[in-house]
């Protein structure tokens, strides 16, 4: 073998893999990025294809990673000061208070040898990167911020525990911060230890996670076909996360290929190593965010005349304090030093939930604890790495049942033509006083000192504490399956799933309208038979720009608005719009407009019967009920004259072209976004939320149909006797680097509703005329290896 360049380097690689193996101690990647940017690693070990996975990705999205590594690390307020309404400051006191740094240091000598391999390699890949351009020369929006520097794979595997909290523990980090015993609160509104965060925030922080919580995102879409529903009569699968377009949860794509042991083409976060959607030769799958619960709370009954000591059945027990010392910067640059003592408990920390309601704070009588699901989580490298070598749905189930998920249902198809849904997310085994009591109360209440409400625990659970298999929902079928953040119940109209624990979800209950409008997609028969799905067909479902909302009521409003001649240049563009949610669509936003009139009158419009829907929703046909539209005219009349005003108020014509209003603000530009709102039932969702994440980086103001969520990601897979064929889309691009020629491409691709092709063998990687390839490597010695 001829030599390859010196490790330590960064240099062209020859074409064709002939320089996979690292001499010695190191790590060696050859990196092929192919149109869009996307990068096709390759190598000979684990280590070293994470190492080069790490390095690709700081070389695209390097700031979002170092932003999480500062926040779990409690840093924010050493780095950016104690932030609007202390919120750095009650940050770092609740990742302090999780001590995700210090699970990480203990966990990672326990780790699987491959899962510590790549957690390494990965680490070890941004660092290179990092040293070779230097924290200056690094693309993106934290370009010489002086908190960007080196990470470790301790950083990484909290980091890793922090994604698994994403539904649970995030939530209640303020929440953490300022629990105090009734004593120990000053009166002095200048102590040093009294946090200054308004209540409104630790309220607002907390619901995102209470049960029944509507959240804009994370969202998906996702159906796995079966051979009796593909084109070739084997698998198929349609992948489409709605995720934030900024921060940390900004999807990436990527192939990893290890020769013999590993070839996946996906995408996943940002410093979780491996590919979190995607497809190998023979399995594809996807996750769509699960609608249980990840925690519980705790109401703990205190000992009289000691807030700190609780009952726990005929014991009681103390509640540990932890002192907690944070970094602040202060004006003019000066560090500060903010010391407070959290609490916690056999369950988890000690929170104050009085912005919800008084009773929920921290009394003399009473204190409530926090108990995650997630806590600790460490399972996810070995589970997607299963997955990604799993042959069959059977070994995909089985992954599934040997780690579960921290908050995402899971849906997959085989070569062979079976299609599979379960619902493994991580969830409180609770029995028949706990589940009641959970039921009972509007932020999933136990009673923490009965030990009758106890967490069960099962020998086949993936963690103490969690739901196991046996009681997980799940279904495999050859025609379809499908979730769009509903429960488990409707995952085929034709095999309901009934049964399962309450904390997963409502069964019998009316689909919302995202959900319906995707089981009516495939439920339509297509001319009497039923319609077979292939790439094209799986695309189309998304990027058509369809909604349910419009496919359903769009003639009935036109016939209606025939009626009301004061409305008669809103009718005339309603009867010309084509139905769709495309940039050229003209009509697109008066229906909008039309329709967040009636919604704000009657909310459950869409999914009952009412202003909109004649007939209600019965659970015998959960796809056509609520059903015969008949659109009131006492409510619809002032709808569609209420869009007309704000349209014409605004000084926009009512037929106004979606594109020109409804954009994403990239890089100073303007980009015309197709789709359209969640609660109008489109597959293809665009939305605005001001916290995209947890991330630094600063968020656009809301600015009249301005987008910033949704459609991350489109993946439509199809199995053939010569293997996967596969068209994909990352809405938001590749890089955050504004001077990258992949800043903004696929930006384009998702306006004009196409998609790219998936080159997923090593012929058509090498024959992509925009492929650049580079070897990455650094050798390591032994002391270095652990990078600790």
């Amino acid at each position: 073998m001829t030599p390859g360049p010196a490790l330590g380097s960064a240099t062209p690689a020859r074409a064709g893999g002939r320089y996979l193996a690292a001499s010695g101690g190191g790590y060696r990647a050859e990196i092929y990025r192919t149109s869009y940017g996307i990068p096709h690693i390759r190598a000979a070990d684990l280590g070293s294809v994470a190492f080069g996975q790490g390095w690709a990705y700081a070389q695209d999205r390097l700031c979002d990673l170092a932003d999480q590594v500062v926040k779990v690390r409690g840093e924010r307020a050493r780095w950016l000061g104690p932030g609007p309404g202390d919120r750095y400051l009650a940050s770092d006191l609740g990742y302090r208070a999780l001590r995700l740094v210090d699970r990480a240091r203990r966990s990672l000598p326990t780790l699987s040898g491959r899962a510590r391999s790549m957690i390494e390699g990965y680490a070890a890949g941004y660092n290179r990167y990092l040293a070779t351009v230097g924290p200056r020369g690094v693309h993106g929006w934290c370009a010489g911020q002086p908190w960007v520097g080196p990470l470790t794979a301790v950083d990484l595997l909290a980091y890793e525990q922090d994604l698994a909290i994403v539904s649970s523990g995030r939530a209640v980090l303020p929440a953490i911060a300022v629990a105090q015993p009734p004593a120990a609160r000053p009166a002095d509104p200048r102590h040093p230890r009294n946090l200054r965060v308004p209540p409104s925030a630790v309220a607002d922080s907390v619901r995102q996670s209470l049960p029944g919580a509507r959240r804009a995102v994370p969202g998906s879409n996702g159906w796995a076909i079966g051979g009796e529903r593909s084109t070739t009569g084997r698998g198929a699968l349609l992948a489409n996360p709605h995720f934030p377009w900024q921060g940390e949860l900004q999807l990436w794509e990527c192939q990893l290929t290890v020769p013999g042991e590993l070839n996946v083409y996906g995408a996943g976060v940002g410093g979780l190593p491996g590919v979190q959607i995607g497809f190998n030769e023979k399995v594809a799958w996807t996750h769509t965010v699960a609608q249980g619960a990840r925690y519980t709370f705790a109401k703990l009954q205190l000992v009289a005349g000691d807030p700190t000591r609780y009952r726990r059945g005929d014991r009681v027990q103390r509640l540990r304090p932890a002192t907690e010392s944070v970094e602040v910067r202060l004006a003019g640059g000066r560090l500060g030093t903010v010391t407070r003592t959290l609490w916690s408990t056999d369950y988890g920390p000690i929170v104050d939930l009085s912005a919800l309601d008084r009773r929920y704070g921290w009394s003399t009588t009473s204190a409530i604890a926090f108990r995650d699901a997630n806590a600790g989580n460490t399972r996810q490298l070995d589970f997607w790495l299963d997955m990604a070598r799993s042959r069959s749905v059977a070994e995909v189930a089985a992954a599934n049942a040997r780690y579960g998920t921290p908050w995402l249902n899971t849906l997959a198809a085989d070569r062979t033509g079976n299609a599979w849904y379960g619902d493994a997310a991580s969830t409180p085994y609770l029995g028949r006083a706990a589940t009641q009591a959970w039921l009972a109360s509007p932020i999933g209440l136990l009673n923490g000192s009965d030990p009758r409400q106890d967490w069960l625990m099962s020998p086949q659970a993936a963690a103490p504490g969690l739901l196991p298999p046996s009681r997980w929902p799940q279904l495999t079928r050859r025609d379809y399956v499908f979730n769009a953040n509903n429960s488990p119940w409707i995952a085929n109209p034709r095999q309901p799933l009934e049964g399962f624990p309450a904390v997963l979800g409502e069964q019998r209950s009316a689909l919302d309208a995202r959900a319906r409008f995707n089981a009516l997609l495939l439920a339509d028969s297509g001319q009497g038979r039923e319609r077979r799905l292939g790439v094209r067909e799986l695309m189309s479902a998304v990027l058509s720009n369809e909604a349910l909302s419009s496919r359903l009521l769009l003639g009935p409003v036109r016939e209606l608005c025939r009626a009301h001649v004061e409305a008669a240049k809103a009718c005339h563009v309603l009867d010309d719009w084509d139905g769709r949610f495309s940039v050229g669509s003209r009509g697109a936003v008066l229906w909008r407009e039309t329709m967040a009139h009636v919604l704000a009158v009657a909310p459950d419009a869409l999914t009952s019967a009412g202003p909109l829907f004649g007939t209600p929703f019965d659970p015998r046909d959960p796809v056509h009920t609520p059903g015969t539209p008949k659109p009131d005219p006492a409510v619809l009349g002032p709808a569609i004259l209420g869009a007309q005003h704000t349209l014409e108020s605004s000084g926009l014509p009512l037929d106004v072209p979606l594109g020109a209003v409804q954009q994403q603000l990239k890089g100073g530009k303007r980009l015309p976004m197709p789709g359209t709102v969640d609660a109008l039932g489109a597959l293809d969702v665009v939305e605005y939320t001001p916290e995209p994440g947890t991330t630094v980086q600063p968020v656009p103001p809301q600015d009249g149909f301005r987008v910033n969520s949704g459609t991350s990601m489109l993946l439509a897979v199809q199995f053939t006797e010569h293997g996967p064929v596969a068209k994909g889309l990352l809405t938001f691009s590749e890089s955050i680097d504004p001077d990258s020629p992949h800043f903004a491409d696929q930006q384009g691709l998702f306006a004009q509703g196409r998609a790219h092709d998936c080159l997923f063998t090593w012929p058509a990687i090498l024959a992509d005329p925009a492929r650049k390839t580079t070897v990455v490597a650094w050798r390591y010695s032994g002391l270095q290896r652990t990078h600790m």
